[in-house]
């Protein structure tokens, strides 16, 4: 009978105790710090995650944004290529001398400086036309054939072509016919009347310093 009565006085003791407010308090404490704990973990995990994506989002766009800048050059640079061996041949058909292959290399030089320094077109006209006539004279002398020469209305027609070219083209007289051609391909390519400008621009300064190089007046 006593040991039964100091059991149950433990027990009612035990019970006060555990429902004190101070002893609650504490306990609640220590189960919610841990559930806490837990929670600012996970949020701290999340957050992780989240940054990491962001830089990875925003590696794949500097990647991306450089593939495309790099396919751009390329493609720009092939247009360009393809531009200026256009205009080449082009320039080089047309600036063809008849009877070149009968000519040294200096005596072409010759015949392309003075021609260009002839201030109308009736006398490139003129000039074109007797050198036809003395590489025919030349071809018979060794025995080698010639084709025929261009007419005088087509050499009167590229004349008149290539005097539209001068008044374009700033210090055309000075340019050699794959300056003139690169210089055609670079305008052609231009992506925007403001790259064209800046072109226009640097070509401007360089055929100033080129005359000046030569002492001659700057081009017209």
């Amino acid at each position: 009978m006593y040991a039964s009565k100091s059991t149950m006085a433990m027990a009612i003791l035990t019970g006060v105790l555990l429902s004190s407010p101070a002893v609650f308090a504490q306990n609640a404490g220590g189960a919610g710090g841990g559930a806490g704990a837990q929670s600012q973990t996970r949020a701290g995990s999340g957050t992780r995650l989240q940054d990491q994506d962001r830089l990875a989002t925003h590696d794949m766009d500097r990647l991306h944004d450089r593939t495309l800048d790099r396919t751009r050059d390329r493609l720009h640079d092939r247009t360009l290529d393809r531009l200026y061996d256009r205009d080449l041949k082009r320039e080089q058909d047309r600036d063809r001398i008849y009877g070149g292959n009968l000519m040294s290399s200096v005596e072409q030089t010759q015949y392309e400086e003075h021609l260009r320094s002839l201030p109308t077109e009736q006398e490139r006209v003129q000039y074109r036309m007797e050198q036809q006539h003395e590489m025919q004279q030349r071809a018979e002398e060794r025995h080698e054939h010639l084709g025929s020469p261009p007419s005088e209305a087509q050499i009167r027609a590229q004349e008149r072509q290539r005097q539209q070219e001068r008044e374009q083209i700033y210090g055309y007289s000075m340019m050699t016919p794959q300056e003139v051609a690169h210089y055609q391909a670079q305008m052609g390519a231009a992506r925007s009347a403001q790259e064209r400008e800046h072109i226009r621009a640097e070509h401007r300064r360089q055929m100033e310093e080129r005359a000046r190089e030569r002492g001659e007046s700057p081009p017209k």
